[in-house]
Order: structure tokens, then C-alpha cells, then sequence
């Protein structure tokens, strides 16, 4: 669910050119603070995907050695990432093995984008860069 100040309209649109730069800045917003909590930080999703429309919305996905849902909201919390709210946003189900993570949303007012927070071992951190490798 988007929080209140994301709600728009959604539409998919031809593919940009400048969704790769796009990626860099929440990527560059989340390595300093998050300190060793990378592992990587991926552009993952559609609009990572050269030449495919999507909805413009930049997809990042943090690998992480592990996940502590308390330190990691703190941390994401400080640099003004929101934790999404609901059950689905704890666990997903990849190739039969629940999986660890979270999502967070940017700062109000920031470029719409959406922040994956995997374990980097996990399956759902390697289905996400396969999909987009397949796609």
C-alpha cells in the first residue's frame, strides 16, 4: 500500500534513459548511512530493464548479510525511509523457502521509488536479479 503522500495515478510509460542515473541517487542516499549493512545495493525491477516500459517507479534492492527488523527500520527511519506497513511486508515465498525482508518507501517528497531489503544469500535476493536478467 502507498502511503498517502505517494498516491497518484498508475500508469506504465516507454522506457527512459535516465531511470539508470535515477537509480543512482537513492543508492547513494542509502550507503553512507547504512554503514556495513550492504552487502550490494542492485537496481532490480522494470525500470532496470533497458528498452522495457514500466511504471516509473525505481526499484532498489539492498542485500544485506542478515536482517534485524528493529535496527534496520531505525536505520532506514534516520535517513527519512519509510517502513511499508502490512503483513506482506516481513516475509516473501521464493522457490518454496520463506525469505526475510522488508520494503521501505523514499522520503515524502522524493522521487518515487521502492527499497527491497533482502538477505543477500537468500533465494528472493537472486530471483530478483534473475527476473530482471530474464526479463
Amino acid at each position: 500500500m502507498p502511503f498517502p503522500d505517494e498516491v497518484r495515478p498508475v500508469a506504465v510509460v516507454d522506457y527512459r534513459l535516465e531511470w539508470p542515473g535515477e537509480f543512482e541517487r537513492p543508492s547513494e542516499q542509502l550507503l553512507g548511512p547504512l554503514g556495513d549493512l550492504p552487502v550490494a545495493i542492485d537496481h532490480a525491477g522494470s525500470t532496470s530493464v533497458p528498452g522495457l516500459p514500466a511504471k516509473d517507479c525505481i526499484d532498489a534492492q539492498v542485500r544485506a548479510r542478515s536482517i534485524d527488523e528493529t535496527r534496520d527500520a531505525a536505520l532506514f527511519a534516520a535517513i527519512g525511509f519509510r517502513c511499508r506497513p502490512g503483513p506482506w511486508n516481513h516475509v516473501e515465498v521464493s522457490g518454496g523457502i520463506r525469505c526475510r525482508k522488508l520494503v521501505f518507501a523514499p522520503p515524502i517528497g522524493a522521487r518515487p521509488c521502492n527499497v527491497h531489503l533482502r538477505e543477500g544469500s537468500g533465494p528472493n535476493a537472486r530471483y530478483a536479479l534473475l527476473f530482471t536478467d530474464y526479463l
